[in-house]
């Protein structure tokens, strides 16, 4: 099954959607240009179209509004600066230093920048490549390119209209496999021997990538909120997310680890019962791919009774330990929560006053993040210990000493692919940049391989068909796989130079060789005012305990406002997904330079066990309410926040835990006892972590900010 769920993410969803709207959308451009202009203009219009299209990502359809204009700005200007430098050997590599410190600038706007500071430099590098003798031709390759970049725009805005619904299926079909794979990675914490902070990085990693997918999902869905089908899908990413309330507090009280200890094999049990719902949830996911009306779940309630039975016999053995049938019991209800929002999944998606009810109070636009597009946010980078400034000066250094060795070592003078390798290697991080070296040469070494069989044929209508599925795949598989995009991009960049200049274009061996100088040139200059991740991990791991001190406060509340919690725990999850890629990064540092590594598994550990108390107490509010009196429930969660909030202020002394009040007349003993030893545990566990963050991270930031 695990095959199959690796084939679905690779065969199935948005990106194959947005790689083809890609693809038609340069398509079209190439063809209206070589049919008003001929086949070179039209190639070169094609060219201008494919760097904009780099900025075409999956993105609402208000925000592409604002990112496809910036992206032909971008592109435009850096083709222009290129084209009036052109033959001027000195001008040439001052624009080419100044438009690679611009466009490493350009990150400082946020994530969805990236693809705007990599098209900056590939129009640049387009640019240098152009056949052009002298300045009037370079400015005809400028505004044939610009005329490309301008036409894509609303070629590209109108494909996304046509494909926008279907895209919010797809999206969604996505956030079910990532949260498959998310209980696959749950699981490992029942298995025998598990090692509880190694098991935590990798289901953090795997949180982050479901995090990365609900956001875009969230975007694309909410933006057309005011239409029937997108409040049923709202609503069924808002099932899946109480759902993974539900697992995540199954780590409540190291319960896993616990049930290792049980003699009757409690946590095979389980572990073989979130497989299986993450098989169902994959084979769901397949389902609304191929548009399937008939959406079902499968009934595991039979696996939770059986799951119950062995709990109660357990409780019946002498001297069964306490802890181990708590962590049963915790386990079983709260696994059970989860697999009833999954089953209400197909009901859901199928019949609209369930969507609308379950929705009903929730102004679900206050989800997607706005795109903020200032000046300010670069402004604010310009400081010598900003990462953003830095790093855009290492790509500019690096840019430049890849231009000197072009024009001074004879046998590299086309070598412009070297400073196109440079530019989409170069990483803010040094591990960022050696995993893109790897998956770069591997790409470079199949593309030119491939490029160089169809170059032999030598089939016209061959090599304009294999560059367009070559653009639609480049496109497609950059957040999936960047090798495939790496293959796909040089057979596309080759094909693209035969038919722009098939007599001057240099052969696949010299781009092969371009690629390895290129591949080294990154990689040295990773070594020039570098950044690694020790400098910037607490300062991430500061970041997640501000949000889990704004969680906590959100819900250890008696009557919390639904949207105001759904805001935490969305911030939370974003926390929780920087600290994730910050413990990938740091893997890959260099072995002097991770002296941090060992406190992060158990830093991530602690913040997973806090969280899942605080989502525990939560979860057990809403379920018991009405056996709890609300003034006593109130007054202890009250006591319980402040002190908890204290604890994840690294600023403030951790106060000593509060005494509960004692349950009022009436109230049901049992109900108020499990409430008060869940917010007990809550301030147990913060503590704990904080004094792993001040003894492993704040001390730890003070070394990171010595010089590397």
């Amino acid at each position: 099954m695990r095959v199959r769920s690796r084939l679905l993410k690779y065969m199935f969803g948005h990106h194959i959607l947005n790689g083809l709207v890609v693809a038609v959308g340069v398509l079209l451009v190439g063809l209206i240009a070589t049919a008003a202009f001929g086949f070179l203009p039209g190639m070169a219009a094609a060219s201008g179209a494919l760097c904009v299209s780099i900025g075409d990502t999956s993105t609402p359809f208000a925000a592409k509004l604002r990112i496809l204009p910036l992206a032909w700005i971008c592109s435009t200007a850096a083709a222009l600066a290129t084209a009036l430098a052109g033959g001027a050997p000195l001008m040439e590599g001052a624009v080419v230093v100044l438009t690679g410190f611009a466009a490493g600038l350009l990150i400082a706007l946020g994530r969805w920048a990236i693809p705007l500071s990599v098209l900056t430099l590939l129009s640049m590098v387009f640019t240098l490549g152009a056949p052009a003798a002298d300045l009037v031709e370079r400015l005809h390759y400028v505004t044939m390119s610009a005329f490309g970049g301008a036409l894509y725009v609303p070629i590209a805005l109108a494909l996304t209209r046509v494909s926008d619904m279907s895209g919010r299926r797809l999206t969604l079909a996505e956030v079910l496999r990532e949260f498959a794979s998310f209980l696959r990675g749950v699981a490992g914490f029942y298995r025998k021997d598990a090692d509880e902070g190694e098991v935590s990085l990798k289901v953090v990693e795997l949180q982050a990538s479901f995090s990365d997918h609900l956001q875009t999902a969230r975007s694309l869905i909410v933006s057309a909120a005011d239409r029937a089908e997108a409040t049923r899908l709202i609503a069924a990413l808002a099932a899946v997310l109480e759902a993974f309330d539900g697992i995540v507090s199954t780590l409540a009280d190291h319960a896993p680890l616990r049930l290792a200890d049980s003699p009757n094999g409690l946590a095979a049990q389980m572990e073989r019962f979130l497989l299986q719902l993450a098989d169902d949830l994959d084979a769901l996911a397949l389902d609304l791919v191929v548009g399937g009306d008939n959406l079902t779940f499968p009934d595991r309630t039979a696996a939770l009774d059986f799951f119950s039975r062995q709990i109660a016999a357990l409780e019946a053995e002498p001297g069964a330990d306490p802890e181990v049938l708590r962590a049963a019991r915790l386990t079983r209800a709260r696994v059970g929560l989860a697999l009833s929002h999954l089953a209400r999944l197909p009901c859901l998606l199928n019949r609209q006053e369930l969507a609308e009810q379950a929705m009903a109070g929730l102004d679900m636009r206050a989800f997607a993040p706005p795109l903020r597009v200032t000046a300010q946010a670069i402004v604010d980078q310009w400081r010598w210990s900003s990462p953003v400034f830095r790093h855009a000066l290492r790509l500019a250094l690096a840019l430049g000493f890849g231009y000197a060795l072009i024009e001074l070592v004879p046998g590299l003078k086309h070598g412009n692919w070297i400073i196109l390798t440079i530019a989409v290697i170069m990483r803010a991080s040094y591990s960022a940049t050696r995993q893109r070296r790897d998956e770069r040469l591997f790409g470079s070494i199949l593309g030119c391989g491939l490029a160089g069989v169809l170059l032999w044929i030598g089939s016209s209508p061959l090599l304009l068909g294999v560059q367009l599925f070559a653009v639609a795949v480049a496109h497609a598989y950059v957040r999936v796989d960047y090798r495939v995009t790496s293959i796909a991009a040089t057979v596309m960049a080759l094909l693209g130079l035969h038919l722009i200049d098939p007599v001057q274009a240099p052969p696949v061996a010299a781009r092969l060789i371009d690629t390895l100088v290129g591949a080294g040139v990154a990689f040295l200059f990773n070594f020039v005012l570098p950044q690694w991740e020790s400098q910037t991990a607490p300062g991430v791991a500061k970041g997640f305990l501000s949000a889990l001190h704004r969680y906590a406060d959100r819900a250890l509340r008696w009557d919390a406002p639904e949207q105001d919690y759904r805001l935490a725990r969305k911030n939370l999850m974003e926390a929780f997904s920087a600290l994730g890629e910050s413990a990938g990064r740091m893997r890959a540092d260099p072995a002097a330079r991770r002296d941090l590594w060992p406190g992060y598994s158990k830093l991530i550990a602690a913040a997973y066990v806090a969280a899942a108390q605080i989502v525990t107490v939560r979860l057990l509010i809403r379920n018991r309410r009405d056996d709890l009196e609300p003034l006593a429930s109130q007054r202890l969660l009250d006591e319980t926040r402040r002190a908890a909030m204290v604890a994840l202020d690294l600023a403030l002394p951790a106060p000593a835990p509060c005494a509960p009040d004692e349950p009022g007349e009436g109230v049901d003993e049992t109900a108020f006892a499990a409430l008060r030893q869940r917010c007990d545990e809550v301030l147990r566990e913060a503590q704990a972590l904080r004094r792993l963050a001040e003894e492993d991270w704040a001390l730890a930031e003070q070394r990171a900010a010595q010089p590397a």
